[in-house]
């Protein structure tokens, strides 16, 4: 209960900042034209707000898209209100492995710096599908791809940092929601990836938003291990109505928004945590924590589980490395 008022009201935590925190305070003091950042989801949402405010402090973007027209709408917006700002818009379907491996070969001939990644981009989809590599599309696009596009491009923020001696960040984009899950993630993810399942499009989600969680937990032991100077966190939003619920538009998403509609937040203050988890020098060596309301709190127990960490990366590089529409055989 007093977790809830502080949460209504605003309250700012150690961090000076709270749920009613904007984007655009917590970044106020930052100077980011020397950093050069992609953006997944970057087209509309929380992704669009925080390509805007990241443009506003001086960053140059890179903007992964799978609909390149409503990327270059979305560039549009951003260069017309902060003219000179340098975005480059590039095709990537994040469900699709060999897309990942395509937008990384492009960015690469760039020849750019890569000194953040923010991996927002995220699904939330009502019916039932399997992506060209045989994977549920909900974990396949919220998850899978983000762990192979954050692996191919590790390399490049490895370097980046060394060069600079800036501190590469990684922010991965969660949800609370990562608590709803219990039982086995590799088995359910066995059985939604199959054609005809017993599908259930929460828990689905649910799944993909914990291997994020269970992801920065796993990649962040594994920075450290190999002394990188690139640091990976997790944020939590908050709940707000954007383009995520687009698959479930309807009578009853409309009604369940209306009556949380004291919890929500707005699509500035959701873009917050990620923000301050993205620029703020007080995070400097903070990695592999949980953000929300830009303070650091606890994950879900399974979600804190180092061995369950290390078994979803393993899964996952067997998962990215094998013949496309393949079944799991690997993991029977």
């Amino acid at each position: 209960m007093i977790d809830t008022g502080r949460y209504l009201i605003g309250t700012a935590g150690v961090s000076g900042f709270g749920s009613k925190s904007t984007a655009d305070e917590v970044t106020e003091n930052c100077d980011l034209r020397s950093t050069t950042a992609i953006i997944t989801g970057a087209t509309s949402g929380i992704g669009a707000e925080t390509a805007r405010v990241l443009a506003k402090r001086g960053a140059r973007l890179i903007f992964p898209a799978r609909n390149v027209k409503a990327a270059e709408e979305a560039k549009g917006r951003i260069v017309s209100e902060f003219p000179g700002t340098e975005i480059v818009v590039m095709e990537l379907d994040l469900s699709s492995m060999s897309s990942v491996r395509s937008f990384v070969a492009g960015f690469e001939s760039l020849h750019l710096p890569l000194n953040l990644l923010i991996n927002n981009a995220g699904r939330l989809a009502h019916e039932h599908a399997i992506s060209e590599d045989g994977i549920e599309m909900t974990f396949a696009t919220n998850y899978l791809g983000h762990f192979l596009l954050t692996n191919l491009l590790l390399k490049k923020m490895i370097q980046t940092a060394e060069e600079t001696g800036v501190q590469g960040r990684i922010v991965n984009v969660t949800s609370g929601i990562h608590g709803w899950f219990t039982g086995d993630l590799i088995e359910y993810l066995r059985l939604i990836s199959q054609p005809k399942c017993q599908f259930d499009a929460t828990r689905a989600y649910a799944l993909s938003k914990l291997a994020n969680v269970l992801h920065t937990k796993e990649l962040s032991s594994r920075l450290q291990k190999i002394g990188a100077n690139v640091t990976v966190n997790c944020v939590h939003p908050g709940v707000v109505k954007t383009r995520l619920t687009r698959d479930r538009e309807g009578l009853l998403t409309d009604l369940v928004f209306f009556l949380t509609s004291k919890l929500l937040k707005t699509v500035p203050q959701a873009a917050a945590t990620t923000c301050y988890v993205a620029t703020n020098p007080r995070l400097v060596n903070v990695s592999g924590k949980y953000f929300t309301d830009c303070n650091e709190t606890t994950p879900s127990g399974l979600g804190s589980n180092s061995s369950e960490a290390t078994k979803l990366w393993a899964a996952s590089e067997i998962l990215v490395t094998q013949h496309p529409k393949a079944a799991f055989d690997p993991f029977s």
